[in-house]
């Protein structure tokens, strides 16, 4: 996915999303519904960052999100069993934690 990415004839939509309390516009030639995806993705990576506690910067918090999907999408290129097995273990901590939050009760 390319993002502000402008080719002549192309189809470019524009997709609102929300980060951080931040509105947004995006043009994409992709499809909006993976925009999406992406966006709630660093939404939920924000999230958990954010309630640890101990970053409160947002632009702080940004950079940590960038660098850990950057170093995701390294090790996933190396595309050995590994880097595989690892992705696969994060995402699956990921779930969890999110089902784990999902059964908090709200008083």
């Amino acid at each position: 996915m390319q993002v502000g990415k402008h080719e002549r004839f192309s189809m470019s939509e524009s997709v609102e999303i929300n980060l951080a309390g931040l509105k947004l516009h995006i043009h994409t030639d992709d499809d909006p519904k993976k925009v999406e995806a992406a966006a709630a993705l660093v939404q939920e990576q924000f999230d958990a960052l954010k309630s640890s506690g101990t970053i409160i910067d947002t632009s702080k918090i940004m950079a940590l999100i960038a660098l850990n999907l950057a170093d995701d999408l390294l090790n996933q290129k190396q595309a050995s069993p590994q880097a595989l097995n690892k992705l696969i273990s994060k995402l699956d901590q990921a779930v969890a934690q999110a089902e784990g939050l999902a059964n908090v009760s709200l008083r």
